[in-house]
């Protein structure tokens, strides 16, 4: 497959130019709020997206729908309101995103460039980027008044696919995929007032197995055994220290779900 890519120093030259435009038409007009969404996202990428692979062609058509999907999803919530009322919103907006990127077939020779997933950020995904990380794209007003900007070193993390529990794209995407095809709901029904997905699932070994993804999933999906920041955190170390001692790919799915249930209850006590 012939598919696009950016370099980590375009996508940062053209997402600082994005932002000062966006905070330019913010000024001008004189309205409040948390500035205008961008229309083109293409306009300012011709002639600097690189391509690899060889072959058919990648189906552009399928992300634009997505980020259409996607965009209309995030609409109704305003740009600044607290990360954990966005999480459930990125689970939805998640089962869109891997959907479209299923249905192109790319292989992994693609789903491993990170230069395919700045391309991702900056073509199809700036506008639910900047809403999700709003905050660190366009900062609160100093004390003094002046406009606070974003620098490269922080916002970066965001459109680059190098880390692959940060960038906005990669994170989605792997959010529905550690699911393993089954139960893909859980993507927005686990949630609460901790970065369960990044910090539990993405950065650790045990996001590398479905089983024990879905038992965690399941229980944060449930009101009645949700666990808070706190106990979340001491049950992902006493998980992590028990699977040091074991070979999770033994574990069929009954079996992972008993091992995360035990851990689990003891957090509830």
């Amino acid at each position: 497959m012939r598919y696009p890519t950016l370099s980590r120093n375009v996508a940062v030259e053209v997402a600082e130019a994005r932002i000062a435009r966006q905070r330019s038409q913010l000024e001008t007009t004189g309205a409040s709020g948390d500035g205008p969404a961008l229309g083109d996202l293409a306009a300012d990428l011709v002639g600097k997206v690189g391509f690899r692979g060889e072959g058919e062609e990648f189906p552009h058509a399928l992300l634009e729908t997505a980020r259409r999907d996607i965009e209309t999803l995030a609409r109704p919530y305003a740009p600044r309101i607290r990360g954990a009322l966005k999480d459930p919103v990125e689970g939805r907006t998640a089962l869109v995103l891997h959907q479209a990127i299923s249905d192109s077939g790319a292989g992994y020779a693609v789903l491993d460039d990170p230069g395919f997933w700045r391309h991702m950020a900056m073509a199809y995904l700036w506008n639910f980027a900047v809403w999700r990380e709003h905050g660190t794209f366009f900062p609160k007003p100093s004390a003094t008044g002046e406009p606070e900007v974003s620098s490269a070193q922080k916002f970066a993390v965001y459109i680059d696919g190098r880390r692959f529990h940060e960038c906005v794209p990669t994170r989605m995407w792997l959010r529905v995929n550690v699911l393993g095809g089954q139960e893909l709901d859980l993507a927005y029904k686990a949630h609460g007032g901790t970065d369960f997905w990044r910090s539990h699932i993405l950065r650790v070994k045990a996001g590398e197995h479905p089983g024990i993804v879905r038992a965690m999933a399941r229980r944060q999906a449930d009101e009645a055994t949700r666990l808070t920041t706190g106990p979340l955190r001491e049950f992902a170390k006493q998980l992590n220290r028990t699977l040091q001692n074991l070979v999770p790919a033994m574990l069929d799915d009954e079996a992972a779900d008993l091992l995360v249930e035990e851990l689990w209850e003891r957090q509830l006590q």
